[in-house]
């Protein structure tokens, strides 16, 4: 809740300077590398029922076409599943020249979402 307001109190004056710039998913209007990080969070894998695998691999490639490091976090969905998406998601990056690991993570702001996805280029 912190987190979210301070975002919010910053948000006005942060969009005026430039700091917030209007981006979606699948395609980011960044060059190439221009971020250490992206971080997708409660977004992919919550929605899974909504958004298919393939639109889950697009945004992920999108990410890292962008950083040197992608996270997402939950892995869950809506209701608290483990998204169908996972699995084959990172097997796909995996399989392309990416450190794919999942690690658990000290706070849980949905039931069971305590788990995070990191990818790398190997």
């Amino acid at each position: 809740m912190s987190a979210m307001e301070t975002f919010l109190a910053d948000f006005d004056a942060g969009k005026d300077e430039g700091r917030y710039i209007p981006g979606e998913l699948p395609s980011l209007p960044f060059e190439g590398g221009k971020f250490d990080i992206a971080l997708s969070s409660h977004f992919l894998f919550l929605y899974s029922a909504h958004l298919s695998a393939e639109f889950h691999l697009r945004a992920l490639q999108e990410m890292l076409r962008v950083s040197r490091e992608v996270r997402v976090f939950p892995l869950l969905t809506l209701d608290s599943a483990s998204s169908p998406h996972l699995h084959c998601v990172n097997e796909h990056l995996a399989n392309n020249g990416f450190d794919v690991e999942v690690k658990h993570v000290p706070y849980e702001f949905q039931q069971g979402g305590n788990e995070m996805l990191v990818i790398k280029p190997v």
